[in-house]
């Protein structure tokens, strides 16, 4: 018997089934025994259980109906670490982590053994113990990366067996003032905020929703694009990713100082992981266009195209909301949806001087500097033709569930562009036009803020946005009328 899959099924001409075309549809699924409707998104998408034979069948029957696997999402989290961390092992390592100053013990930090195209992991205890087991007798090299709170720290050419000597790992504290933001500070957002801040402007994070009490960000609508599971679910944040993306974009929490380019957006969490699939995608871009959200930030992807994801997202580029996507962590060609029309793709590059050596951000420390040799195109970002911009991407500090951390990922470069057209979009209110030329408009101002690094186009696409140049550059346009911009 041939295996059940889950589809997307879509018109190929409308947004949504017209009542002919939801008849047709139902009396072709009537033809297939066993095939059952599973869910209808916001907009009328549908997706359906059935075979691929089934579903063959009823796309050469319905010519104007499109039906694509619903394949599984890719929150891009921490690169650089193969998926595959085998358990039975014969050989360990005992690991040790402390605070720098005090020597206390620090529980919940996860250790990472690299190994021959493999991955060991460990987390520490309340002693700040780790035992990390292997199948092999020396690691190219172990990853130290606390949950929050202390800079990562990589150790070479570690020798593994039970008679050593346990590893005593001494963690340096993050300092949220200062340096912390220098991504915020090379992109020109504190000089533009002295003014802009993005009041009125709402943005959407699609992610794994977002963890942290309310004065952290201004919190508008949020979405639970799961189904199965509770409507708020949004506003819990299994992994943390969603809620560091948050805090670059409109971090403005006093406590830790966290903040974002744009610190009074509207932040609208949308949660599609995890689990989440490429339906779910469409769920929340459909949930954004109803809610007229102005900017969707999307740090994920999938590695092969959709038809049907492009038509949700010309929908929203119709509605005249900017989507600005990551291009990927896989050092490989840049996945979708940021390769898609109506995106912009975001890579990543980082800044010497930010980071400690020692720690696990001078993993990702390329040949391919800027002509100053200040930055560097992070090892692990997706290149290509459809790269538009880069942004800061090595050792962002921002907001997680407990505390802060410093993360690294094009998913943290996705995160400061989308900041930054909500800044444009405040200074320039007479953009907001609810059409394709608000996106249009937006995506011209981006292009003519950018600062060619020197790196290579397929990494750097134009160059890296500057927030004040964008500014000026949207006066010269004409998108401020009766004022001036003043930053």
């Amino acid at each position: 018997m041939s295996v059940r899959k889950r589809f997307i099924v879509a018109s190929r001409v409308r947004r949504r089934f017209d009542a002919a075309g939801e008849r047709s549809l139902a009396e072709a699924l009537a033809t297939q025994a066993h095939a059952r409707d599973v869910r209808r998104t916001i907009g009328g998408r549908r997706v359906v259980e059935m075979t691929i034979e089934q579903s063959r069948t009823i796309a050469d029957h319905l010519p104007n109906v499109i039906i694509e696997e619903d394949r599984p999402l890719a929150m891009f989290s921490m690169p650089g670490l193969s998926a595959a961390m085998p358990d039975a092992t014969p050989y360990s390592l005992t690991i040790t982590v402390i605070d720098l100053t005090d020597e206390r013990p620090i529980q919940g930090v996860t250790i990472f053994g690299v190994g021959d195209g493999v991955t060991y992991r460990a987390v520490s205890d309340a002693d700040g113990r780790a035992t990390l087991k292997t199948a092999e007798r020396r690691l190219r090299r172990v990853i130290i990366s606390p949950r929050d709170t202390y800079w990562s720290c990589v150790v070479r050419d570690v020798p593994t067996a039970t008679t050593l000597t346990p590893l005593r790992i001494r963690l340096r504290r993050l300092f949220v003032t200062g340096a912390y933001d220098w991504g915020h500070r090379v992109m020109g957002f504190r000089t533009a905020n002295q003014r802009y801040t993005g009041r009125d402007v709402s943005v959407a994070v699609v992610d794994s929703g977002v963890t942290g009490h309310d004065d952290a960000w201004r919190l508008g609508l949020g979405h639970n694009a799961i189904p199965g599971s509770p409507p708020d679910s949004w506003q819990r944040d299994e992994s943390g990713h969603g809620t560091h993306v948050a805090g670059v974009i409109a971090g403005r929490s006093d406590d830790v100082s966290i903040v974002g380019g744009a610190p009074d957006a509207r932040l609208c969490p949308v949660k599609v992981f995890p689990g989440g699939c490429v339906s779910d995608l469409i769920e929340a871009l459909e949930w954004c266009i109803e809610r007229r959200i102005d900017v969707i930030s999307l740090p994920l992807g999938i590695d092969t195209d959709s038809q049907i994801l492009g038509l949700a997202l010309r929908d929203a580029h119709a509605s005249g909301i900017t989507v600005v996507a990551a291009v990927g962590n896989g050092a490989t060609h840049v996945a979708f949806p940021a390769a898609l029309p109506h995106v912009i793709a975001v890579g990543a590059v980082g800044q010497f001087g930010t980071f400690p050596e020692d720690s696990a951000h001078a993993l990702h420390v390329t040949s391919e500097v800027d002509s100053r040799g200040k930055f560097f195109s992070a090892s692990f970002t997706n290149f290509g033709r459809k790269v538009d911009v880069c942004a800061p991407g090595v050792a962002v500090v921002s907001t997680v569930p407990t505390g802060y951390a410093a993360w690294d990922g094009t998913s943290m470069s996705c995160a400061f562009v989308s900041a930054m057209v909500a800044i444009v979009l405040q200074a320039c209110p007479s953009l907001r036009s609810g059409r394709a030329d608000q996106v249009e408009s937006v995506r011209a101002v981006l292009m003519a803020s950018v600062a060619n690094l020197g790196i290579s186009p397929l990494v750097q696409g134009g160059g890296m946005p500057d927030v004040v140049r964008g500014l000026r550059a949207a006066q010269t346009y004409g998108f401020v009328h009766g004022t001036s911009i003043a930053v």
